[in-house]
């Protein structure tokens, strides 16, 4: 797994990808500051759109979305799934998401347009001037980009809101005051990435265990308790029949074909799938190399899940379609781990119950009406 496809998680599944991509950012802002050295923090010459490019330029850090990642770079990284160790250990070479659109082929973050950069030194403004704050030297180093940060995720009502206390924000608007160090905000980011690590990962790892999407799992539901019905009522038939009891034994395969089916189902696999190694795409990699220029802009965080271009077009799919949709390859050897042990663990319910009833049934006289 991906950081591309953990930030698909947070997006498109919990609305809430603001934690990871700051994480981000701060992550690659620490390394641009220290490699440019500012001789000090607290005054320097004011960073210009040029000097801020240059910055970048030397980090080797390009913009390639508003969550601040590379198609190539980071879909090569591997996330594992079981160890601590996870993106947030080792996160890729980005930069700071904000407007700029998805696009493979667009300028450096840093080249905001003035008009955009005025209304977010504004906002910043407003946000000390309510916290009761002086307004900061403007000549510190990347003043215009932590004005940005301010607007964007600090400020109250920005479109990627940091889910802080009052007393946070106000602590990080008095320390980002008089210094842009990145120690500055050392105490969000420990909160930001506790968050991360033992609340969205946790939940990134429980949903990527699911290899069908709902209308598969459904489907996979339905035929799980078709068969446990077909195998009672080929059990009642053959208990009431003149038959032998031995051919009551064979009501135990449906049962264990049917309830593994749908233990599985209801963990979210698709035990046909398992045993491809496959997984059905999710619905906005169907179109992802042709709207993710879109969705992945920073307006998306302030929009509705309606209005992302490949919703309306997922749900014009006929169910047959989606429940037989495109199909990849689990890649993760710790995912297809867990799977097998979920796999596992179906055949070993539906085994049980199974031997369970056929002895119930095994047990009845026979009844000798046909």
């Amino acid at each position: 797994m991906t950081v591309r496809e953990f930030m698909n998680y947070l997006e498109f599944i919990e609305h809430a990808p603001e934690n990871l991509q700051f994480f981000l950012w701060f992550r690659d802002y620490t390394s641009r500051f220290e490699k440019s050295k500012p001789c000090n923090p607290f005054s320097t010459p004011p960073a210009t759109a040029s000097s801020e490019r240059q910055a970048s330029s030397s980090s080797e850090c390009q913009n390639d979305s508003a969550v601040g990642f590379d198609d190539a770079a980071y879909d090569k990284r591997p996330m594992t799934t079981l160890a601590v160790k996870t993106t947030i250990d080792s996160p890729p070479r980005v930069t700071a998401p904000w407007e700029t659109g998805f696009d493979k082929e667009a300028k450096s973050l840093m080249e905001v347009r003035a008009a955009a950069q005025d209304s977010y030194s504004s906002i910043a403004q407003q946000a000390f001037s309510r916290a009761g704050i002086p307004i900061p030297d403007i000549n510190l180093p990347y003043r215009d980009e932590i004005d940005r940060i301010i607007a964007i995720y600090i400020a109250d009502n920005g479109p990627r809101q940091l889910n802080l206390s009052s007393r946070q924000r106000t602590t990080l608007l008095e320390r980002l005051s008089t210094t842009t160090h990145p120690t500055a905000f050392q105490p969000i980011v420990e909160t930001v990435e506790s968050s991360l690590r033992h609340q969205a990962h946790p939940n990134f790892i429980r949903w990527s265990i699911c290899n069908g999407n709902k209308p598969r799992q459904m489907f996979a539901k339905g035929l799980g308790v078709a068969l446990i019905i077909f195998g009672f009522l080929y059990a009642i038939l053959t208990t009431l029949s003149n038959m032998s009891r031995g051919w009551r034994a064979f009501s135990a395969l449906f049962w264990i074909l049917g309830i593994s089916t749908l233990y599985a189902a209801f963990r979210g696999m698709c035990v046909v799938l398992h045993g491809l190694h496959h997984r059905h795409l999710r619905p906005w990699e169907l179109w992802e190399s042709e709207d993710s220029a879109m969705y992945l802009d920073d307006t998306s965080g302030s929009g509705k899940y309606e209005e992302y271009p490949w919703v309306k077009k997922y749900e014009k799919r006929f169910v047959i379609r989606k429940i037989f949709d495109r199909e990849v390859w689990v890649q993760e050897p710790a995912l297809r781990q867990i799977q097998d042990i979920i796999f596992l663990q179906s055949l070993l319910v539906g085994t049980g119950v199974a031997v369970v009833l056929t002895i119930i049934f095994l047990a009845v006289p026979r009844g000798g009406l046909f």
